[in-house]
């Protein structure tokens, strides 16, 4: 869980929130088991 920084096609830099969570299978493969991406809140003034 963190935030993710990302510079759009005019430069311009965004500030994503990220979740992901991750499971080890029995045949040892690393298995994404949730994905969460979202703008941060940001309440209207």
């Amino acid at each position: 869980m963190g935030n993710v920084m990302i510079t759009d096609k005019n430069g311009k830099m965004v500030t994503v929130d990220r979740t992901w969570e991750f499971y080890k299978g029995s045949d040892g493969k690393l298995r994404i088991i949730l994905h969460h991406s979202s703008l941060p809140y940001n309440p209207a003034p």
